[in-house]
């Protein structure tokens, strides 16, 4: 930072912050991106790293039929909060062209899934089936060189061994190794990539080939440095520099001198939202459970609690302020906490149901784990009928992922030693380890148990819709979501009201310019990512509907900011 004066100042180097800094260059903008920790990527990096966005051009040529009007109607049927509506509408008609503009900038950045998630609510109007998700091409971090160490790392559980990222395909693919010759052949690739990174790429610590959205953050951290943008890392934003009510720089401390950075064009806040801050959840979210956000624990509100010292106004209208998902708590071998997202890869599979403290079923366990926590919150609130367990027989611990738990018998024991997987030999014995009734959760097994052999759930409904199927066991029927809880020993894991960010933040109009008190726009201040209160308002009508908007309301800050007279 010798120079202390650029066009653009970028607080927060997730995928938002570092997009925001590459289009700025490609505007002809000298940004710098300032980052708190020694880790560039923030909790983009823990992500799928998907991105919801209608008519792109992938999702063209991929054959899907769609238009801004046909995925409006789907927002609308799926989101009863009409706040943000507007924003809603910028994101549909601009949200093609910004991912097509920072493309051909960076090189492509999504794909399409020849098996695509639908949108998380099928039979709603306007939903797309094939979906209109799109998710980050594999990446070499060995592209990155000394600075592959720069990357925050994935969540262990999440991969192979700790240490090898995996696709969704590639778990398949795991799975089925014994019973498929191209299954196995995958899975043999797989194990000599890790073998090669073990012998020849020692340095990096960790498995090289990146998926989800370490690969987003890592190209498009390659893209920053390939252009020489600066990212300073151990940097952390301390206040605003305003002039004459205008947004003219930062302040910031590195090693702990404190230093201004002036900004000409102005200031973009994309350090993550606030899910490790207690005191604006206590504020904001009222007396939602604290510590069990499956996040970047950096993620503590800076960029917001900033903003609003400034006059900055926090929008309180969503229906939700978080982005919820159950999570279970574990102790890894280093001693480490693990809070594990299960977001995909259990709940829907046949053999499996969640109960509360009565022994009962209170959800379709398939459904998206957004719904799935509003329901822990809806029916069961925080008192008599907490906590919640997932539950499952022999079999399905053999055969698919429980929680961090992969289908290992080796990892299965060390889950048992460790307290995180609960073992009964029968029914009552798991009953009485997890505090329940043991005659009300025989009752329950049984009855889902005759569902499930007759292939219907007509209790709750697990398997009725596309998107439960979609996650479900596609070699099993003639519900893949549906198997009998019958074969001893029986497990269990509990799972806490979790979230992978917070959906409120501050105010922001169609350029995500910040909004006072008043509703009028801060000059020289902008907000997206998850300090940019979600366009969504609170709902979660598909993957990607995070990272998707963080990208696009930074490509609209960054345009707006090109065209904005310098202070």
């Amino acid at each position: 930072m010798s120079d202390e004066s650029y066009d653009l100042v970028i607080a927060g180097s997730g995928s938002a912050g570092l997009a925001a800094a590459i289009i700025a260059h490609s505007l002809g903008m000298r940004a710098i991106v300032v980052e708190k920790t020694d880790l560039v990527g923030g909790t983009s990096c823990y992500s799928g790293g998907v991105i919801w966005v209608p008519n792109s051009r992938q999702n063209v040529a991929s054959g899907v039929q769609d238009s801004v009007d046909r995925a409006e109607r789907y927002l609308d049927s799926t989101i009863s909060n009409s706040h943000e509506r507007e924003a809603r509408r910028v994101y549909l008609e601009r949200g093609g062209e910004a991912v097509a503009y920072l493309e051909e900038k960076t090189g492509p950045l999504f794909y399409v899934r020849a098996i695509n998630s639908p949108d998380y609510y099928p039979e709603a109007d306007g939903a797309e089936i094939q979906g209109r998700a799109m998710t980050p091409i594999t990446y070499d971090g060995r592209n990155l060189k000394e600075r592959f160490r720069d990357l925050r790392s994935p969540l262990p559980e999440l991969c192979l061994f700790g240490r090898q990222m995996l696709e969704l395909m590639d778990v398949y693919h795991l799975l089925n190794a014994r019973r498929s010759l191209r299954s196995a052949w995958h899975t043999g690739k797989l194990l000599l990539r890790d073998v090669k990174d073990r012998l020849f790429y020692r340095q990096y610590g960790r498995g090289t080939r990146l998926t989800g959205g370490n690969a987003l953050v890592a190209r498009l951290y390659k893209a920053a440095l390939d252009r020489d943008i600066p990212v300073v890392r151990n940097t952390a934003l301390v206040g605003l520099i305003k002039k004459d009510g205008v947004v003219c720089g930062v302040e910031v401390t590195q090693n702990g001198v404190k230093r201004e950075i002036l900004a000409k064009r102005g200031v973009v806040l994309a350090t993550g939202g606030f899910p490790w801050s207690k005191d604006l959840r206590e504020q904001f979210m009222g007396d939602t459970e604290f510590g069990y956000s499956a996040t970047s624990p950096d993620s503590t509100g800076d960029g917001i609690a900033i903003a609003m010292q400034n006059g900055g106004q926090f929008d309180r209208k969503n229906s939700e302020g978080a982005f919820w998902t159950p999570v279970s708590v574990g102790t890894r071998a280093d001693g480490s906490t693990a809070r594990f997202p299960h977001l995909m890869a259990d709940r829907a599979k046949p053999r499996l149901i969640a109960v509360n403290r009565l022994g009962q079923r209170f959800f379709n366990e398939a459904e998206n784990y957004h719904d799935f926590v509003r329901a822990m919150h809806r029916e069961l609130g925080n008192g008599d009928q907490q906590p919640v367990h997932l539950l499952c027989d022999a079999p399905y611990l053999k055969k698919y992922a429980f929680g961090a738990i992969p289908p290992l018998a080796s990892e299965r024991r060390r889950a048992l030693r460790s307290g995180y997987l609960i073992e009964g030999r029968t029914v009552e014995e798991l009953a009485h380890k997890i505090g329940v009734d043991p005659s009300r959760l025989k009752q329950t097994i049984t009855a889902f148990n005759q569902d499930a052999r007759k292939g219907v759930d007509a209790e709750f409904g697990k398997g009725s819709s596309a998107y439960n199927r979609y996650l479900g066991d596609a070699t099993h029927g003639p519900n893949p979501c549906l198997g009998p809880i019958e074969k001893a020993p029986f497990y269990a894991i509990r799972v806490y009201a979790g979230d992978i960010g917070t959906a409120m933040g501050l105010a922001a109009d169609e350029h995500s310019r910040v909004l006072d008190e008043n509703g009028v726009a801060i000059p020289g201040l902008y907000a997206c990512g998850n300090d940019r209160n979600s366009i969504m308002a609170g709902s979660y009508p598909s993957g990607g509907i995070t990272i998707g908007p963080a990208l696009v309301f930074a490509y609209l800050a960054v345009q707006h900011a090109s065209r904005a007279q310098e202070n």
